[in-house]
This record gives structure tokens, sequence and C-alpha cells, in this order.
């Protein structure tokens, strides 16, 4: 299934300002590791999504291996936020 992938606040930044791409998944699991390998050599990319929380569709997703995509789905990782 083709899904559209949308980078927010840090994570943008450390892909010098990608907004987002598509790519060909049947879950979600599967598409966190496309994620992965494509942007390997962006360290800091790869620490910010480790501690990111990802949205599908508008709302959170919490257990990804469970979770199947379906053509058109937009997941959003969305990075922490720090503040004071």
């Amino acid at each position: 299934m083709k899904v559209q992938v949308l980078y927010f606040a840090s994570a943008k930044e450390a892909l010098e300002g990608l907004t987002g791409e598509s790519y060909e998944a049947s879950n979600l699991s599967e598409l966190m590791s496309l994620i992965r390998k494509r942007h390997a050599t962006r360290t800091n990319f790869q620490d910010i999504l480790k501690t990111s929380m990802i949205a599908l569709n508008d709302e959170y997703v919490y257990e990804m291996a469970s979770v199947g995509l379906k053509e058109g789905d937009e997941v959003a990782v969305i990075p922490p936020i720090s503040g004071g």
C-alpha cells in the first residue's frame, strides 16, 4: 500500500527540511523499517526517530507490530517537544 509519511519539528530539521515522502508498505512495522533504512546515514534522525511518537491518520499508535496500512494512509513522525 502506498502511504504518505510526514515529518515534524526536529525530525524535519534532521532531514534538512524534508516535510514528507511516500512509501510502499503493508504494515507500520515494515514502514518504520523502510524509513530507518532510507535515512540510515542520518544518525541525528535515527536518534530522534527512537523517541518520536507515531500517528496514523491523526491517532497515536502505541503498538506498531499489529497495525496494518491501507492505501492513502497518512503517518506522522512527531518528535518529543521540550520547553520550559
